[in-house]
């Protein structure tokens, strides 16, 4: 098989993608470079005469000369984006160029030759790409660092950064397990806890915390209970065990809302990559979005398989459900990045929160810098790397039973801490009290008394104080003197306590030995129950208290973090454009720019046709048509200044002309091309919308006619009145058909 030179497969792309154009936009645009066509034709000379034309290095120099640094920008995105789309380039362009004026300059891109559309056999899109004829000339003027170019430090922030410690978590875990009737009906906290959390915490902490629990519902962290909220022990255990960052990515994701497994783990991954591919200068929120635009297109499926397989570990029996659930969700990741810098645009306050991002500045526009927050710079303490036990002892226990938390001990070390304490205040240091209330709390957990001595020794550096050795053993002894439980029960005989605990069925599923003979199993329906017993060969049951369960709802996905995305994908540096090329040591290894003209370069092109076409003697609208194509720069040469291949048909009409308006839409659904109708609107900052859409149907009535309007980019058809527009366009819809 003959392997063809991409270079040139590509050529051939262009030439078969252009003469598959509309024939009206096919002999436009020949008309356009080549002059008035002459019977009889063939469509395939005539595409090699365009390339002729183009092949010329005056005309090839021309073209490039007349490139603005508006038109290098989109051309950028083009090149980096893969597999541009008018979506794609719509969305990445969404806060700074609006789609009207965006499909208005990709059109002119394609009348000029630089960029061309073509199918998709696989997706069944229509592509965007640069033309390949014009590669050497265009691709020396590109850089990523045009899109994503670095900002200039206006102002600093005031004030330090907000950053969530492992220390303040559990402190809000600890607090919410003491006042589980801190929220109202709708999710907010009660004025009275808000107030609370700021006298603990300090001024804004009912902002942190708010978003927190928010959080903590959405990820089932906490559920409702008779008395308000609980924690949900056993899934928080789950969530302690991720690493420091994603727990902190899910928490940003989470307060924005319930979301599927997947669609959660897709946006805390986007999340991190991107903060993690800012430089250190930080960028613009704007740069920001546009870098998460980037990471996601570049490997949309890693975002979608990015979760680790747990082989046989404790969350393996229960993905099978989670993929269930999320099936029957109506969401997915594709439908939630359909535009990731909408994803990360609605995550990026939150991130600040949670120390994932922090907000650095103002640039000279008054627009938010960012660099990449703390918690990317934070290093997993030695001892929870390795394994060994090696973890800081930070308790400090005074004659009051007080306890002083210093910082160092990872979430999952911190929360067996919070079921022995209550909180009292934070600071640089959390300080709790153990008091007969706290313990009482830990003896509910189902921790004993000496997994309670255990677990507090194990972080303190000297022996624990006699006296609370002593209150524990009482407060011990007063719980034990009474037990309410709930749950089956087996009670058996002294001759039969042995045969039932080495029973190969029961033995296994005893859950705490109540009495001599009296056995809490751990079961949780009749159902089950009578199995167990048909089983073990036993025909009778007893009575009754709750066995633990184990963690029912889905784990948390586990994934990697592409550290380095960023600076292998986007680079850094502020664009060079007027300067001529880059010296050896500025710029991306191994990138040169090329030289863009001044706007009094290309003036003086543009004032010669001008001047050339002053002098023609041709009619007022050939004069006007001529004019136009040299303010749109398609007209290179003189000799393109061909007063016949001029076509002379009204294509806008504006004002009071009722009847052009309708016109002008009906030659546009005859040749199946796209209106633009421009209204006016004080609500707008510019006073005006504009509408870009393909026309399907026209509706009269006495009173005005509604045109019904395929609306670009959304695709939802929509009507609209032409008597009330102050202006209707008919444009050629190549770029998005």
């Amino acid at each position: 098989m003959i392997k063809v030179n991409p270079k040139v497969q590509r050529i051939i792309d262009w030439r078969e993608s252009f003469i598959t154009l509309p024939d009206n936009h096919f002999f436009e645009l020949i008309r356009m470079y080549l002059g008035e066509i002459h019977s009889p034709f063939n469509k395939q000379k005539l595409v090699e005469e365009l390339g002729s034309f183009l092949r010329k290095e005056e005309n090839r120099q021309t073209i490039v000369n007349l490139l603005s640094e508006s038109d290098i920008l989109i051309l950028a995105a083009v090149y980096y984006i893969p597999n541009a789309t008018s979506e794609k380039l719509a969305a990445f362009f969404d806060s700074t160029i609006k789609f009207a004026r965006l499909y208005e300059r990709l059109l002119n891109l394609e009348e000029r030759l630089l960029i061309y559309r073509h199918g998709d056999s696989n997706t069944r899109k229509t592509l965007i790409s640069l033309n390949p004829m014009l590669e050497d000339e265009i691709l020396p003027l590109l850089s990523k660092k045009i899109l994503l170019p670095l900002p200039v430090l206006e102002s600093r922030s005031e004030g330090k950064p907000s950053i969530l410690t492992p220390e303040k978590l559990a402190a809000f875990v600890n607090y919410v397990c003491n006042n589980p009737g801190l929220c109202r009906a709708d999710g907010s906290l009660k004025k009275r806890d808000c107030e609370k959390l700021e006298e603990i915490f300090g001024s804004g902490a009912d902002r942190l915390f708010q978003h927190i629990f928010t959080a903590f519902v959405n990820l089932s962290l906490v559920k409702e209970s008779l008395n308000g909220y609980e924690i949900d022990r056993a899934r928080l255990r789950a969530f302690a065990d991720l690493d420091e960052k994603l727990q902190y990515a899910y928490l940003s994701v989470a307060g924005a809302g319930r979301f599927s497994r997947t669609s959660l783990m897709c946006q805390a991954k986007l999340l991190l990559e991107t903060a993690n591919s800012l430089p250190a200068t930080g960028f613009t929120r704007t740069c920001v979005l546009r870098t998460a635009f980037l990471i996601f297109e570049k490997d949309p499926a890693s975002f979608s398989s990015a979760e680790r397989s747990f082989g046989a570990g404790r969350f393996s029996s229960i993905l099978a459900r989670a993929h269930e659930e999320e099936s029957g969700s109506g969401e997915s990741a594709n439908s939630v990045l359909q535009n990731p810098a909408a994803v990360i645009d609605r995550l990026c306050d939150s991130a600040c929160l949670f120390g994932i991002l922090e907000e650095y500045g103002k640039d000279e526009n008054g627009e938010s810098i960012f660099v990449k927050g703390g918690l990317l710079f934070k290093k997993t303490p030695a001892g929870e790397k390795s394994g060994d036990g090696a973890l800081p002892k930070v308790l400090n226990i005074d004659a009051a039973f007080n306890v002083t938390v210093f910082p160092g001990l990872p979430l999952k070390e911190l929360l067996p801490l919070m079921q022995i304490m209550d909180l009292k205040q934070f600071d640089t240091a959390a300080v709790f009290e153990i008091t007969r209330k706290s313990i009482m709390r830990a003896f509910d957990s189902g921790l004993n008394e000496k997994q309670i001595m255990e677990t507090v020794e194990k972080f303190c550096p000297y022996a624990l104080p006699e006296n609370l050795r002593v209150s524990i053993e009482d407060w011990s002894s007063s719980y034990s003197s009474a037990s309410l439980y709930k749950g089956y029960v087996l009670k058996v005989d002294e001759k039969s306590t042995v045969l039932v605990q080495n029973n190969p069925s029961i033995a296994p599923k005893i859950s705490k030995t109540i009495a001599p003979g009296a056995f809490l199993l751990n079961i949780n329906s009749d159902e089950e129950a009578l199995a167990l017993i048909k089983e073990s060969g036993l025909d009778f049951i007893g009575n009754i208290q709750t066995p633990k369960n184990e963690l029912l709802g889905p784990a948390f996905p586990v994934f990697e973090v592409n550290r380095t995305a960023g600076s292998a994908l986007l680079g850094g540096g502020t664009a060079q454009l007027r300067s001529g090329a880059m010296d050896s040591d500025g710029g991306e290894e191994g990138e040169r720019y090329g030289v863009i003209t001044t706007d009094q370069e290309r003036k003086a092109h543009f004032d010669m046709l001008r001047g050339l076409l002053d002098k023609m003697a041709i009619t007022p609208e050939q004069r006007e048509g001529l004019l136009l194509r040299i303010n749109r720069k398609i007209i290179l040469t003189p000799q393109q200044l061909n007063a016949d291949s001029v076509k002379l048909e009204q294509i806008e009409a504006n004002g009071m002309d009722y009847q052009g308006k309708v016109h002008v839409a009906e030659s546009a659904i005859a040749q199946n091309m796209m209106l633009e109708l421009e209204y006016d609107d004080q609500n707008l900052p510019e006073g005006i919308q504009v509408v870009v859409g393909t026309p399907v149907s026209l509706e009269k009535n006495s009173l005005d006619t509604a045109v019904h309007l395929v609306v670009e980019p959304e695709h939802e058809e929509r009507a609209f009145s032409l008597g009330r527009a102050r202006n209707v366009k008919r444009i050629r819809g190549s770029v998005l058909k």
